[in-house]
């Protein structure tokens, strides 16, 4: 996931990383500019690749699928704000997570340099947790090292068997080391369970491919992990 507030997953002093378009009038196509200041490191030909993608799936003109993508982000921008002034307490990663059961998830806030996204991971045994961040793709870390931000972050338990859960949690197990990180959460429904993803797609992934459920609460083209986090077959266990 993108940088953690108080915990050093992504530096502050992150840039965009955009590279010049090489596609046939596309100063022409609306808010490809508003996008990538949204998501630090997608690149136009990411973006746009992803977007052609889509209209051969869907039918939808570019322009219809780049408006979409542009006001998903921006109520996710929303959301973030007003979640952010909320928050109880000191704003930063400064208390553990805690222990879990397998297949469970956990929630917390976190930020790029531009956007608050939050963050989320899943447990694969009651001390360990798997999760995808930059830097270092999909990965396996013990509770103790996942701090979390103090009154905003929770663990919730799918609404399935346990034995999904467990499926759930072995696949995304089955990611690490494999899977590098994605900055793209616009598109990251679209684009294939296998490969570069961030920490929504993984999540989402597993319990889509292992559940058949999908934990995204507005079925946009972008999982974010608030989406995750109030996807109506979740259930709070605890705040922390």
């Amino acid at each position: 996931m993108k940088k953690l507030i108080g915990v050093s997953v992504l530096s502050a002093s992150l840039v965009l990383t955009a590279t010049p378009i090489s596609y046939a009038n596309t100063n022409d196509l609306p808010y490809v500019n508003e996008i990538l200041e949204m998501q630090p490191n997608v690149t136009e030909k990411e973006l746009l690749n992803d977007v052609k993608s889509i209209t051969k799936k869907t039918g939808d003109k570019k322009e219809v699928i780049l408006e979409q993508l542009f006001n998903e982000l921006k109520q996710n921008e929303a959301q973030g704000l007003s979640e952010k002034r909320k928050a109880r307490g000191a704003s930063g990663g400064t208390v553990k997570v805690g222990t879990g059961v397998k297949g469970q998830i956990y929630y917390t806030a976190s930020e790029t340099a531009y956007l608050n996204h939050g963050h989320v991971g899943m447990y694969y045994t009651a001390e360990t947790v798997v999760e995808s961040v930059p830097g270092k793709g999909v990965r396996t870390l013990n509770y103790l090292k996942r701090l979390v931000d103090k009154g905003d972050a929770q663990v919730r338990s799918v609404n399935t068997t346990t034995a999904k859960r467990n499926a759930a949690a072995d696949w995304a197990y089955s990611r690490v080391g494999k899977d590098d990180y994605s900055y793209n959460f616009a598109t990251n429904r679209k684009t294939d369970h296998y490969g570069k993803k961030n920490c929504a797609k993984l999540v989402w992934s597993a319990y889509k491919l292992k559940a058949d459920l999908d934990l995204d609460k507005d079925k946009g083209s972008g999982v974010y992990p608030r989406d995750v986090r109030d996807a109506k077959d979740t259930t709070l266990v605890r705040k922390i």
